[in-house]
């Protein structure tokens, strides 16, 4: 912990939330509080099918372009920055070179170039052996081995292997190193908090044991700003920089999701479902389905089920098939169909699928057509879709407390906080502040400088939705219809 200023109520803290679909950068107060935030789009590339990659130049360009728009508008308190950090994306591949620039485009976490490169049923075996986490197309090692195997060009140049937030971190001070948030997603051993580099030996990628970077805390600070990028975006360069982690961890760390049971999900471009264990109940949870990631609290777990058709196949309904229709029309009439659809469904798998199943080939599609539909039958039956698959994860993950704690971008419609509160059939709170990643990595912060008051308790300022019983009934049946499909379509992914 850095040592704390007995005059500090003006002290500011800088927080980055670098995302899939939107980079944010917030200036808080030490006791979190958000004063102000910025935010750009950022583009997802595709160029072949399946792929899915970002210009790791154009990240941190935009990351910058977002702090300086933030600057221009709380110039009063810019100077009053006195710690920053970050969360960001997970899995994927972010790759630099011995000089420190990046080799190629990031490969990211929903990417499926990778779907028939391995025997992925043999392999996961052999990583829960190991105590890692089971592996997917878009975990970096296999990333890394597919790059061996296609560009081996790039693959030999590799020098760090990094997560978005590394990369970032990398840019701002200049330091190699990632959290244990982070590592979890691949190659470490996550009770023993060590790499398990046996695990490239069968990959046949152990030239890259040496690319690994450095393993410490989410709230450690790794450095300060280097004195280049303090004047490219106007602050101190003895501001300490701390590790963050991940953005799934760091938002149940903003919604103080911390205690063994306790659960959430984010609804997000990926559909992060958890629920919080200690370490007794961490291993009694490893298997192949799902994951179990180190929290940002020291010996407290997540199993994580996340699934990879989160919003982004919402998204691509309302703009193939909606015109884009405005969000709040669109929820109205969405609003008067039934529960089922009148008989329409969705399987929202348009990146393949990683929980709680594995198939990369696993695809998306509309069943039950009949002239009398509408385009809002079809909206209705992908919400619906939405929300099979969250409930499918909590089918199965280990059974937590009841009381349901939803936030990312799709909480904000009331719409889907309830039909999610139906389905589950148990109380669903949605906390009022929005950027909780955000300020999960401020309570980071706050603990890094020994500054501010962490917020214990935002029970004031919940929005809570009760479960209508009748419906309930009503999406247990479709859950039925919706699991019996999947399995009739499997052979057809195939």
């Amino acid at each position: 912990m850095l040592e704390s200023d007995s005059c500090n109520c003006e002290k500011r803290f800088l927080a980055i939330d670098s995302g899939t679909t939107m980079i944010k950068a917030a200036i808080t107060d030490i006791d979190g509080n958000i004063i102000d935030i910025a935010s750009k789009k950022i583009e997802v590339l595709m160029p072949f099918q399946g792929w899915c990659e970002m210009d790791m130049k154009t990240v941190w360009q935009t990351v910058c372009e977002v702090i300086i728009a933030l600057r221009e508008k709380n110039r009063n308190d810019w100077n009053n920055i006195c710690a920053l950090g970050i969360c960001a994306q997970g899995d994927g591949l972010w790759p630099i070179d011995g000089d420190g620039e990046p080799i190629r485009n990031a490969v990211l976490w929903n990417d499926t170039r990778a779907r028939d490169l391995l025997d992925y049923e043999s392999l996961n075996k052999t990583c829960l052996s190991l105590g890692t986490t089971p592996l997917f197309p878009g975990a970096n090692l296999i990333i890394l081995k597919w790059l061996k195997e296609n560009e081996f060009g790039n693959y030999k140049r590799i020098d760090k292997v990094l997560h978005c937030k590394d990369w970032l971190n990398f840019k701002l001070t200049g330091k190699v190193v990632t959290d244990q948030t982070d590592a979890s997603t691949a190659l470490l051993n996550i009770y023993k908090k060590k790499y398990e580099f046996s695990l490239l030996e069968l990959l046949d990628i152990q030239e890259c044991a040496d690319c690994f970077p450095q393993l410490v805390s989410s709230g450690d600070v790794i450095g300060a700003l280097s004195e280049n990028t303090a004047v490219l975006l106007d602050l101190k360069k003895d501001i300490p920089v701390i590790a963050g982690s991940i953005d799934v961890l760091a938002v149940a760390t903003g919604c103080n999701v911390t205690l063994p049971k306790q659960k959430g999900s984010i609804l997000g471009t990926s559909l992060c479902n958890y629920v919080v264990l200690d370490e007794d109940g961490a291993l009694a949870e490893t298997g192949e389905n799902g994951e179990v990631l180190c929290h940002t609290r020291e010996n407290v777990y997540i199993k994580l089920m996340a699934a990879l058709s989160g919003t982004s196949a919402l998204d691509w309904v309302r703009k193939e098939v909606l015109s884009d229709e405005k969000y709040d029309q669109l929820n109205e009439n969405i609003a008067k169909l039934p529960v089922g659809s009148e008989g329409v469904m969705f399987q929202p798998y348009l990146y393949g699928e990683r929980a709680p199943f594995h198939n990369a080939n696993a695809c998306s599609g509309f069943f039950g057509l009949r002239p009398y539909h509408t385009k809002y039958h079809i909206a209705r039956s992908a919400y619906e879709g939405f929300v099979m698959s969250l409930y499918d994860c909590y089918q199965n993950l280990p059974l937590g407390e009841k009381g349901l704690i939803v936030a990312g971008g799709a909480a904000k419609s009331d719409l889907i906080c309830q039909m999610i509160c139906d389905c589950m059939g148990e109380m669903t709170i949605r906390y009022k502040e929005e950027e909780l990643g955000i300020l999960g990595i401020v309570s980071l912060l706050q603990e890094a400088t020994g500054y501010g008051n962490p917020k214990c308790s935002r029970n004031e300022r919940q929005d809570l939705f009760e479960p209508d019983s009748e419906k309930h009934e009503e999406y247990k049946k479709l859950y039925d219809k919706f699991s019996k499909l999947k399995t009739i379509m499997e052979p057809f992914w195939e």
